[in-house]
């Protein structure tokens, strides 16, 4: 059993990694490499290995960093399985759809500026909509504790992550010897008690682990602690008639912001003010969050059950057309944005930045991990001055940050899943 992890070592960007078992070259996610446009866009078109020897591919789970580089690998040859679960296949599918259509977007924003300046268009998409298109024909959904064959010798499971809808752990096991082999990757784990999800699943016995640490080296604050410092964000901008922008992943991160606006709101906690979720990807998304109840825990199986929806607030607007994002613009009074990218690295977030960084009244909300060299990174360091598409904006709006509404397991449910899950875990 050979190992080599070709993404997400030293940073959290761009999850891929090549294992070889018993004959057989299975990749374990194909994420998108984040960060400055120039290194983003070389290392994501250059794959380090073969395709051609490629026998598979396994899929933890429907974020960029893990999916969003499958179509430069399809692009290159690829034609053989992904395998995911059901939940992953129908994310994944609008997913990458989207990204393509950002990609060929910004693109064209670019080219357009440098038209504008007489200069040479040289930006290019790293991928279309129609390489997007190409992946979801080659998506296999494998449900939740079900064993696949890969050859004779090795094969795999998924078993719930709860880190977002879909996500999976992997477990390997493989015929070696006179013996087996378990090898588990982790994918993204996530918190204790969510919200939403089922809690994750434990591994009982391995020889083998690759475990995701993004938040190894912290804690998290207590959720209760952050839904009230949200409400306080919402109620100052309310006070000075203002607006907060929360960049947020459009698949996971901005299901449970509503779903918590929505408890404050029933709660009487916050005031009733226009909520936009502006993100065509957002709105498909929160659909198939809609009909993947399995994946759900028991309060939020209690409230679909009871026909209430978790999904809706009374003054929530869902967006999906360009029209009616730039018309947001035009709204005012107080108001929320949830737009992604979640690091500000693509999407309409970055356009409503633009409207209003340079308003010391408005607040730029940060509730996701921001990695190195993004957008998003450069904001939560609170710098002065930053560039959104080649122009340079003053940042005089405001910058909170809420790690705790992370759907990444800290380093104490990091190690209390080790622990408390693998009973038989060997050094070799």
């Amino acid at each position: 059993m050979e190992l080599t992890c070709w993404g997400a070592t030293c940073n959290v960007t761009g999850s891929m990694h090549l294992l070889v078992t018993a004959g057989r070259q299975v990749l374990l996610d194909c994420g998108l490499f984040q960060g400055s446009w120039n290194e983003a866009f070389e290392r994501n078109r250059t794959l380090p290995f073969s395709v051609n020897d490629l026998h598979a591919v396994v899929l933890s789970h429907t974020h960029l960093d893990h999916c969003g580089n499958l179509p430069s690998l399809v692009k290159a040859g690829y034609t053989g399985p992904i395998y995911c679960t059901p939940a992953t296949r129908d994310l994944t599918a609008i997913m990458l759809r989207d990204a393509a259509h950002i990609q060929e977007a910004d693109a064209e924003y670019i080219n357009l500026r440098h038209r504008k300046k007489n200069e040479s268009p040289d930006a290019k998409p790293l991928y279309t909509q129609a390489d997007a298109e190409r992946v979801n024909r080659q998506l296999l959904a494998v449900p939740y504790g079900t064993w696949v064959a890969l050859g004779n010798y090795t094969r795999f499971m998924f078993l719930d992550a709860g880190h977002i809808l879909g996500s999976a752990i992997v477990l390997f096991q493989t015929e070696e010897g006179n013996g087996t082999r378990q090898f588990c990757f982790s994918g993204d784990l996530g918190r204790s008690r969510p919200r939403i999800l089922r809690e994750r699943e434990f591994v009982e016995e391995m020889d083998y682990l690759l475990i995701e640490s993004t938040y190894g080296d912290r804690l998290h604050d207590p959720v209760d602690q952050m839904q009230g410092e949200l409400a306080e964000v919402i109620t100052e901008a309310v006070n000075r008639s203002a607006r907060v922008l929360i960049p947020a992943f459009a698949i996971g991160r901005t299901q449970e912001l509503v779903y918590i606006l929505h408890g404050l709101q029933q709660q009487g906690v916050i005031p009733d003010i226009p909520v936009f979720v502006d993100s065509p990807l957002a709105v498909d998304a929160t659909e198939v969050y809609r009909v993947h109840a399995e994946c759900y825990n028991d309060e939020m199986r209690r409230l679909i059950f009871n026909h209430e929806d978790p999904f809706g607030l009374k003054r929530l607007n869902y967006v999906r057309e360009r029209e009616a994002s730039v018309a947001i613009n035009q709204v005012k009074g107080p108001c929320i944005i949830i737009a992604g990218s979640g690091m500000c690295e693509g999407g309409r977030i970055r356009h409503h930045l633009t409207q209003s960084i340079e308003e010391a009244k408005n607040t730029i909300l940060i509730v996701s991990y921001q990695a190195v060299n993004t957008l998003g990174r450069r904001l939560a360091d609170r710098q002065s001055k930053v560039k959104i598409f080649g122009e340079e904006y003053k940042r005089r709006a405001r910058v909170k940050i809420l790690n705790g509404f992370s759907a990444h397991a800290d380093s104490t449910e990091l190690l209390e899943w080790v622990t408390a899950g693998t009973r038989k875990l060997k050094s070799h």
